[in-house]
């Protein structure tokens, strides 16, 4: 795997390259600008970018732009702090076709904060392997998968009366989101409430950007409140978003700091589950772009409980085909759908 680094302070090209290294097989180059990486990238192939946030002359955001109009499969990880305007701008480049983002190391210990750098590098290499794996597989043969000895009778019809839509996303989910969130009418009589896997102070970065694009509103949920027709409940990176019904039988969330499930805090898994004791006249899950298998398990659940209808993104469209894999696998899947298509679909289920 060959790493391009890209930053304009001396001091993080050095870390960053060193964390790099701990990848095996890896090779890495850093440069300086973005103007640097361009060149580079037009006369060697390079696996994955890490890309500064803010550089002086041209920004994170401006390179990511030329990069992904020479080579559109490329991965691209930003380097980001956590600050709020950090957060905003790394949201963006998530949404314009940045695969994922790493933190800058922080805190007082400078062997703790390479230490998590490192995790993070290998975690994003992970990725961009499973990309280039991915795309190799849409050529190739399907293998053939066994139903799950557990897994309910697949329903023919949506439910015709669903309360609720679920959404579980993770790697490549801004992108997603900003692709399906805006064509979704606002006029939707039911609320959503999505996990997206990402920190603390991102999600809410996230939430403010889609609201500012859909006719949706959309926002960072919050403890002990009501979801209404037409709103996106994002639960809150850090913690695992449940619902209930309270006494006067109405459903209300409950953010929780439970363990994580699937590695993940918050979890699609323990969305799904909570949702599955409401008692509730039908729900759509949809399954988005993400690595691992969260909300398979939850989605399971809630075939079993009430009458759900899953649409899963398909392999073409994401950008990590990990979570829609395992809703595949497993034959939870209703409907396969293309991102582009996701979004019409919701307004067609519910005659908009």
């Amino acid at each position: 795997m060959r790493i391009l680094v890209v930053d304009d302070s001396a001091l993080y090209r050095k870390l960053l390259s060193d964390a790099a290294s701990s990848v095996p097989g890896a090779e890495t180059v850093a440069v300086s600008s973005g103007e640097l990486a361009l060149k580079r990238l037009e006369s060697e192939k390079f696996d994955l970018v890490l890309l500064d946030v803010f550089m002086e002359q041209m920004s994170g955001p401006q390179t990511l732009e030329k990069i992904k109009q020479s080579h559109p499969a490329l991965s691209v990880v930003m380097v980001s702090g956590a600050t709020g305007r950090d957060a905003e701008i790394t949201i963006g480049c998530l949404a314009h076709g940045a695969m994922d983002f790493i933190p800058k190391p922080s805190g007082s210990s400078f062997e703790s904060g390479m230490e998590a750098l490192k995790s993070e590098i290998r975690k994003v290499a992970t990725l961009a392997r499973l990309r280039c794996a991915s795309s190799s597989a849409l050529h190739a043969a399907p293998e053939p998968s066994t139903p799950s000895a557990t897994a309910p009778i697949k329903r023919l019809q949506p439910p015709p009366f669903p309360e609720l839509i679920l959404i579980g996303v993770s790697t490549g989910g801004p992108n997603a989101l900003s692709t399906i969130l805006p064509i979704i009418s606002a006029n939707l009589p039911v609320p959503i409430l999505l996990v997206q896997h990402m920190p603390a102070a991102f999600t809410k970065s996230l939430a403010e950007q889609l609201d500012k694009i859909s006719g949706l509103s959309i926002k960072e949920a919050i403890n002990g409140e009501i979801p209404m027709p037409g709103e996106v409940l994002i639960a809150p990176g850090g913690f695992h978003l449940e619902i209930f019904r309270n006494d006067a039988e109405k459903i209300q969330t409950r953010l929780t700091s439970s363990p994580p499930v699937q590695s993940c805090r918050p979890s699609a898994d323990v969305l799904f589950n909570s949702a599955a004791k409401c008692n509730l006249r039908g729900a759509i899950a949809i399954i988005l772009t993400g690595m691992g298998s969260d909300g398979a398990d939850g989605v399971a659940t809630l075939q079993h409980a009430l009458p759900t209808w899953c649409i899963a993104q398909d392999a073409a469209t994401s950008t990590v085909y990990g979570m829609p894999q395992a809703i595949a696998q497993r034959h939870l899947s209703n409907e396969i759908l293309p991102l582009q298509e996701i979004g019409p679909r919701i307004n067609q289920l519910f005659r908009l």
